[in-house]
């Protein structure tokens, strides 16, 4: 039990690293859609 409670809480941390870097993903898109907006104003 100790070791499925272990894997999971990788699991977990690495879901955490994936989502942290998708909200990145996420703020440079929209940064980038807003400079072309700008560009084209």
């Amino acid at each position: 039990m100790t070791v499925i409670n272990y894997q999971l809480s990788i699991i977990n941390y690495q879901l955490s690293i994936i989502n942290y870097q998708l909200s990145i993903i996420n703020y440079q898109s929209k940064y980038l859609i807003f400079i072309k907006f700008i560009k084209n104003s």
